[in-house]
């Protein structure tokens, strides 16, 4: 039996300051046709739970809403 060591790249949750950029990124790739027609109904379910989310702070906190 050898015993080594593996090491696992694994990838940081984004931060707040990472959001932004991420969502900029996925829109990209929607446009270029780099997210499969088969996955887009599962992310716009997806993404209306994260305006609904952003929709309840919104009214919270007076940020703007979006329509």
């Amino acid at each position: 039996m050898v015993e080594r060591l593996v090491q696992v790249r694994v990838p940081l949750a984004p931060t707040r300051r990472d959001w932004a950029h991420l969502l900029e990124e996925l829109a990209g790739q929607v446009d270029d046709g780099r997210v499969y027609d088969r996955d887009l109904p599962g992310l716009a379910r997806q993404l209306e739970t994260v305006l609904h989310a952003y929709r309840r702070r919104a009214c919270l906190t007076g940020a703007p809403d979006v329509s």
